[in-house]
């Protein structure tokens, strides 16, 4: 496939002006753990990324299956990945974007699938999010058959990264400034909102439906505390 063929670019009147929005976090919620973890075993066969990164990848994937995400936790991957990206040659890390999340997409749960494609029979439409990288984004988002992907852009000069991202992080707060810079003024207070993590509490809170999906220990509190449904795939 070339790279045109999964750019994911509908826009948001694509599914009518009445569409409810359904945006769908990807890390341990359709997946049960980090996107990114396939993605570095992918890299350091190639030789791009060196093996003890994608033993550290492992170690934290297994905490993260476990605990979920801390903004430490996050904060370091993202300082790890950037470091790593900069001056690299983009369209190697492009095609193995485009394999690991066609690959990602096969690995989800039954559940997951059905919980997406239930919303697309609906009309609304989907957009899945996530602070991956928006090319590992894109390619789940094509092979889910889902209208958007809004992930992490990491700005490319001359077919090199820089290492410097586009935007903010998509991350925490950074969700909701990716969501306006790729959707423009969305309607969030009619929106579903499925995540896992305390750091998507100012997405689920903007969502008149929020639903915590195999959530950590403080995102179940507060989904208890406030009736939010509670999917454990």
């Amino acid at each position: 496939m070339d790279h045109e063929s999964l750019v994911v670019d509908v826009p948001v009147e694509h599914a009518g002006r009445t569409a409810t929005l359904a945006v769908f976090d990807l890390d341990r919620t359709l997946l049960a753990g980090s996107s990114l973890v396939p993605f570095a075993r992918h890299l350091t066969r190639s030789g791009a990324l060196p093996r003890r990164t994608l033993v550290d990848a492992l170690l934290r994937d297994l905490r993260y299956r476990h605990r979920g995400s801390t903004d430490g936790s996050v904060s370091r991957v993202r300082q790890t990945v950037t470091k790593l990206a900069t001056g690299r040659a983009y369209e190697p890390l492009r095609l193995v974007a485009e394999e690991v999340g066609a690959r990602l997409v096969g690995e989800m749960s039954p559940s997951a699938r059905m919980l997406v494609h239930r919303h697309l029979l609906a009309a609304d439409f989907c957009v899945v999010l996530s602070a991956s990288p928006q090319e590992l984004v894109d390619a789940v988002v094509y092979g889910l058959g889902a209208h958007r992907g809004v992930g992490t852009r990491v700005e490319v000069v001359d077919g090199h990264l820089t290492g410097e991202l586009v935007g903010p992080f998509c991350y925490g707060g950074g969700k909701l400034e990716r969501l306006r810079m790729e959707l423009g003024d969305v309607e969030l207070e009619a929106a579903w909102a499925y995540a896992d993590s305390m750091s998507d509490l100012p997405l689920l809170e903007r969502a008149a439906h929020a639903v915590a999906v195999r959530p950590d220990r403080s995102l179940r509190r507060i989904a208890r505390e406030r009736s939010w449904p509670i999917l454990d795939f």
